[in-house]
């Protein structure tokens, strides 16, 4: 799997990528809404790991996004099998903030995994603090489901079935 956008490359993860995801996920402030925990470099690696299995056993899973530019890891966003059907997600560094990235790939991903794999319906879920995340959600077209109570914090959860 390859995507490319204007300023993205998102295709599948690679053991290679372990170090530059571990520094990513050891930002606190990047992992303030997953969990509020940093990741090792075992805990990321864990992480690619898991991803690869996926691709191999779902079709598809998290996929490492890159800057176009340098081919620098700046984050991730993809699918992953959860109790409550496909979950959509993405997490990306902190000086990726702000500039229209989540949304750029998020779109990319989610034309590709209805278009080529045949989604049907997606959730996102996200802390309901998480102003940054719901935009993107929004954005994306990703209707509200409900809010709940999701590791101890109030979060909501959106759906998406690729129809307007």
């Amino acid at each position: 799997m390859l995507l490319e956008t204007n300023r993205l490359i998102i295709e599948c993860f690679k053991t290679s990528d372990v170090s530059d995801w571990a520094k990513i996920e050891s930002d606190a402030n990047v992992r303030r809404f997953v969990d509020g925990k940093v990741l090792s470099l075992k805990e990321a690696g864990e992480y690619v790991e898991l991803n690869i299995r996926q691709y191999q056993t779902h079709e598809y899973g998290r996929y490492a996004v890159r800057s176009k530019e340098n081919r620098k890891l700046i984050g991730m966003c993809g699918f992953l099998n959860e109790p409550y059907g496909i979950d959509f997600g993405y997490r990306y560094s902190k000086d990726s903030w702000g500039k229209g990235l989540g949304y750029e790939a998020g779109k990319a991903v989610l034309e590709y995994g209805f278009s080529e794999l045949g989604l049907e319906k997606v959730f996102g879920l996200t802390a309901e603090q998480n102003y940054g995340s719901i935009r993107i959600l929004e954005k994306l077209g990703f209707k509200f489901q409900e809010k709940f109570l999701f590791n101890n914090t109030k979060a909501f959860k959106y759906f998406y079935t690729g129809v307007s």
